[in-house]
């Protein structure tokens, strides 16, 4: 009798924990998700997704918001977003007509790596070379810039990590800084990069290395973020 009540207590505590479904991380993907490859996540561990759905911003690893106005991000991603951050969370942020200045990122600059010059700052610029400031950083691994000529014209933010500059100088009358095109920051516990050209159209405009540039910034942020879904109970 003695032994059947043991075995009766260790199905019970152990039953609860056998039903618990642990999930992979997960990343949130806004706005032009087009080139952001469902494989690029999975290569990281990660499934993408693009809405919140049963999901709290806190148990995903990875947000990115592709040349997305931040009028078009969901209220409750970005009133979550400081918190998103300090717990651990990485943040890619691409540029694009609806990113930074163009897109009303004011609301958000602190978190962003770079320094918004006020206003729309999409700009058509003389098409220049991209110049690596760190370029043993895994962001960069294997990838071969093309030149560009369009992206957001900000500054560099007190700080933050240059790791690539548009190669064509100042660009507006009056600039003290030239453009910063990749940077990264910390906040909290977080990681953010930002990426002052629109990746996706790169991309399609023929960038053969964009995709890898796509799946080693994946990687490198789903790799930093502790953040992992909450274990569900099996249905």
């Amino acid at each position: 009798m003695r032994r059947v009540g043991i075995a009766l207590t260790v199905l019970v505590l152990a039953g609860p924990a056998a039903a618990a479904q642990h999930l992979p991380k997960l990343a949130l993907a806004l706005g032009d998700t087009s080139t952001l490859s469902e494989e690029a996540f999975a290569e990281a561990g990660a499934a993408v997704r693009t809405e919140l759905g049963e999901f709290d911003l806190d148990e995903y690893s990875l947000l990115v918001l592709a040349n997305v106005p931040l009028a078009g991000v969901p209220a409750e991603v970005r009133e979550g977003l400081a918190e998103f951050l300090s717990r651990g969370g990485s943040l890619l942020v691409t540029g694009g007509s609806g990113a930074f200045g163009s897109g009303g990122y004011e609301a958000i600059v602190p978190v962003l790596p770079f320094a918004l010059r006020g206003g729309p700052d999409w700009r058509a610029n003389p098409f220049k070379p991209v110049l690596l400031l760190e370029p043993g950083h895994p962001i960069f691994a294997g990838v071969a810039f093309p030149t560009v000529g369009a992206f957001n014209d900000l500054n560099p933010r007190p700080g933050a990590s240059e790791l690539a500059q548009y190669q064509g100088g100042a660009t507006v009358a009056g600039a003290k800084f030239p453009s910063p095109l990749v940077a990264e920051a910390r906040f909290g516990s977080g990681t953010v990069v930002g990426v002052a050209f629109d990746l996706g159209a790169e991309i399609r405009s023929g960038w053969e290395a964009g995709p890898l540039f796509v799946r080693n910034l994946v990687k490198y942020l789903v790799n930093r973020s502790p953040l992992v879904p909450r274990p569900r109970q099996k249905p």
